[in-house]
């Protein structure tokens, strides 16, 4: 899911963007928060190599779900340059719209997979955010720890350490059935099915299913 296209938008407000309500980014160069288990990070190149073995090694199980599985990561060099992307848009505040972030088990330091947010919109403060996890540590509830805790960054008040966003959203197909499992846990209110408006290598068209939930809500389950 993480690092798909924008998503669910008219082409209009791409070629015509507002200013709306003109959100901007807090400081953007120290990301850290923790969950019970894991800490979530900005990268730093030290990560390069479990990154790129972490990918190489899950690519199977990647490839159908993130496009970018078969076309990146395929060289340390290649997870170095992405790496270094990351970095440095954070180091962008003015044009700043993603950022990738790495999940690592608190006790053990090890790469668990990845998350972040991507897709902000100033005119509406919102994001998208998404997940991956490593094939060995899937089905032990780390992505919907990951998820719910990148969501309450997202949405907490920047005074709070968080990004002061109003909205978040999540898609998926609806054939990725462990990704959407995780949705399901937390909660969040399904407000998209686009029948065969998503298609998958090896499977073809597919429904596309969306998710959103806005500040108030998330804040009134999960205090922050």
């Amino acid at each position: 899911m993480r690092y798909a296209p924008a998503m669910a938008r008219c082409d209009s407000e791409i070629k015509y963007p507002q200013e709306g309500l003109g959100w901007r980014p807090p400081d953007l160069t120290k990301i850290r928060f923790e969950s019970d288990r894991l800490i979530i990070r900005a990268y730093e190149l030290t990560d390069v190599d479990a990154v790129y073995n972490a990918v190489n090694t899950c690519r199977p199980e990647l490839r159908p779900w993130m496009p970018w599985a078969a076309a990146d990561h395929l060289e340390p060099a290649s997870t170095a340059q992405y790496i270094t992307t990351q970095i440095m848009n954070t180091r962008k505040p003015d044009t700043w719209v993603n950022v990738g972030l790495g999940i690592f088990h608190k006790d053990t330091g090890e790469f668990m997979g990845g998350t972040g947010v991507h897709d902000v919109r100033r005119d509406t403060a919102s994001c998208e955010t998404g997940y991956w996890i490593v094939t060995p540590h899937t089905g032990k509830g780390y992505a919907t720890e990951a998820c719910k805790r990148t969501i309450d960054w997202a949405l907490a008040p920047q005074d709070k350490q968080g990004l002061g966003l109003r909205r978040v959203r999540i898609f998926c197909s609806q054939h990725n059935i462990a990704s959407v499992k995780v949705i399901e846990k937390l909660g969040i209110r399904k407000e998209v099915e686009m029948k065969d408006d998503y298609w998958i290598e090896g499977i073809g068209c597919t429904t596309r299913l969306g998710w959103g939930v806005m500040a108030d809500e998330w804040h009134a389950k999960q205090p922050i």
